[in-house]
């Protein structure tokens, strides 16, 4: 034990480390919430499905699911297994880096000690490997089977058969080192070609399992996400460029190992081949949809081989022997901090992001089980955790990743039509002919998703859908809260379904809305009077309530008044409008109108009212009323 303490005391040191971060990171990612809802549904005896009935692999992690559903079987909490487990296999990469380490730097332990120090400081791992995702795991057997082909190991077979049992990526490491291994020694490369073949024969059950059981081999999420084109590619530098200029110093640890390409050895040239080959992947596919490097998991360990590596051929050529080592050690401290230092901001901004995004759809959830009795059905981009909270409840996922429909019988790419969003499939056509009872767009109000924008061109949704809304109390606005609404359907869906409004509507639109986020009223109004302009009638009474609301902001009570009398004379349904003047009401002392908006709140929102009048009540100190 002794022996092991002493050999291995960098590893325990490094996790120490690593354990400590993941503690102050942890939180559980919205996405792993479609996986717990599958495993609940198989355990409540309901089959491996999403949505009950429904027979499709909306999920890319099926072994994930498996071992989680053994757990669940037990009676075990699944939901902290899978974040013990994220954390272990974020250890197990760190002893796993070590061995790589050992043998790239022929025993040399200080070299290999700070290697895995990078990767116990990398922050994104630590985000990563508890959030209750599969990636810890995959990225584990993933540089195992790096590890176990230097080895040239036969139990290479079961780390490949792991890996794609858990992600289909696995095939792409797979392919990796058949290819690294034809590269190296320039012949067929019989080794991996033969661990491969004995891996796929091993995977066949589970694969005839997939075939019978969701009539397909490939997840529906390959169907949802898949397709090539200019801007994927860009997507896909401009992740990867993060990537290396956060852990990899620009890219000189991949640069720097290529001009020494001689002196490096056989494992050194496996190491820099993975990194190399996995990131040249990472971008052709596009990236990532969800920040803070998570496709770059599998290879933290090996950049971080690159970087020391490099470090060690730049002293050895610019620094004699007596100052070497002190060299190492003051450009070890400086690379450390720079791996905590240069992510640091991102990391934060998404960790804090990813959990009031998911505290916010939790809430958002309960509140409308909790007002609606009904078994309601609805369609959102985001279904994680909100559709775990509402298991039973017919659930469609607008971007298409649960559904068939959507991925693949996406409708054509609306012309003109902009957003960010790499999940561009939709089908507007399907959702509206569905009649769902709610719709729920990623940002509340604002149509963000290519899903959420399309809906907003076609007259049924315009007029056919109205918001309802919860208050819900934030962290960065504790005092206030704000809320947090749904589109309700106030009437039947009738087609034909045709998008006839113009985009450059929807686009003016969701820019106003931006505008009122950052605090800028007057050019969101003027940003939301362009995008009448750009409509066709009847005008959409949301973009006229947001107009008489920044107004509002801005002390125009006036015009903020007459605009949401406008909003109601053609639509008594919008809830918002009803909230404003019902509080001008009690504030002027006009208790006519005042009852008449508290029957119509009632009525819409019968749960919000009493948050309001409190409200309202407080605001009678203040001189402007200021409605949430």
């Amino acid at each position: 034990m002794n022996k092991l303490l002493r050999e291995y005391w960098p590893v325990l040191l490094a996790i120490l480390i690593f354990s400590v971060i993941c503690y102050k990171l942890s939180f559980i990612q919205d996405d792993a919430y479609i996986s717990y809802r599958y495993i609940a549904n198989f355990l409540n005896g309901d089959g491996l499905v999403y949505n009950i009935g429904e027979r499709i692999e909306g999920f890319t992690n099926f072994g994930w699911v498996i071992y989680l559903i053994l757990w669940g079987a037990l009676g075990l909490n699944f939901i902290l297994i899978s974040q013990l487990t994220g954390w272990l296999f974020g250890a197990g990469i760190i002893a796993l880096t070590y061995l790589i380490a050992e043998v790239v730097f022929e025993k040399h332990k200080l070299l290999s000690a700070t290697s895995i120090l990078l990767v116990a400081c990398n922050l994104s791992l630590a985000h990563w490997a508890p959030a209750g995702l599969e990636t810890a795991a995959f990225a584990f057997f993933a540089v195992l089977s790096v590890y176990l082909f230097i080895q040239r190991s036969w139990w290479l077979i079961f780390s490949i058969l792991m890996a794609v049992w858990i992600r289909p990526d696995g095939v792409v490491v797979a392919g990796l080192l058949i290819l690294i291994d034809a590269i190296l020694t320039k012949k067929i490369p019989k080794f991996t070609i033969i661990c491969n073949a004995i891996a796929f024969v091993l995977s066949l059950p589970f694969v005839i399992f997939k075939y019978f059981y969701y009539g397909s081999i490939i997840p529906n999420p390959f169907y949802a996400k898949t397709g090539f084109n200019m801007s994927q590619l860009n997507n896909g530098i401009e992740y990867t460029g993060t990537f290396l200029a956060d852990y990899a110093f620009y890219g000189a640890g991949f640069v720097i190992p290529l001009l020494f390409y001689k002196r490096l050895s056989h494992s050194a040239r496996v190491v820099w081949w993975t990194s190399i080959i996995f990131t040249i992947y990472i971008i052709l596919i596009g990236g990532d949809v969800l920040k803070v490097h998570r496709f770059f998991l599998p290879i933290f360990g090996t950049t971080a081989i690159l970087t020391i590596l490099s470090l060690q051929f730049l002293v050895e050529k610019f620094f004699g022997r007596s100052v070497r080592l002190a060299v190492i050690l003051g450009a070890t401290a400086g690379l450390i901090a720079l791996t905590i230092y240069l992510p640091l901001d991102v990391v934060k901004r998404y960790n804090g992001h990813e959990r009031g995004f998911t505290r916010k759809m939790q809430t958002k959830a309960i509140n409308m089980r909790e007002t609606d009795s009904t078994n309601f059905s609805v369609a959102l981009p985001t279904i994680g955790i909100f559709g775990y909270e509402l298991i039973g409840h017919r659930i469609i996922d607008m971007v298409g990743l649960t559904d068939s429909t959507i991925a693949k019988h996406s409708e054509e790419p609306i012309e003109g039509m902009q957003s960010t969003w790499k999940e561009a499939k939709h089908n507007s056509t399907y959702l509206l002919s569905a009649n769902l009872d709610y719709i729920i767009f990623s940002t509340d109000l604002k149509p963000s998703a290519p899903a959420e924008r399309a809906l907003m061109l076609y007259p049924q949704f315009l007029h056919g859908y109205r918001t309802v809304g919860w208050f819900y109390q934030t962290d960065s606005l504790k005092n206030e809260g704000t809320l947090i609404v749904a589109y309700k359907r106030m009437q039947e869906m009738v087609g034909p379904f045709v998008p006839t409004y113009p985009v450059q509507w929807v686009q003016y639109y969701k820019e106003g809305l931006d505008a009122y986020g950052k605090g800028q009223m007057k050019d969101a109004i003027n940003l939301l009077e362009k995008s009448l302009q750009a409509s066709i009638k009847p005008y959409y009474p949301y973009a006229i309530y947001q107009m008489a609301y920044c107004n509002m902001q801005l002390g125009n009570h006036d015009k903020a008044i007459r605009l949401n009398e406008v909003v109601l004379e053609n639509d008594s349904s919008v809830y918002e409008s009803h909230k404003d003047l019902y509080i001008y009401a009690r504030f002027t002392g006009d208790t006519a109108k005042a009852n008449l908006h508290q029957r119509w709140l009632e009525k819409l929102v019968p749960w919000y009212f009493p948050r309001l009048e409190a409200m309202v009540q407080q605001s009678f100190k203040k001189s402007t009323p200021k409605p949430n």
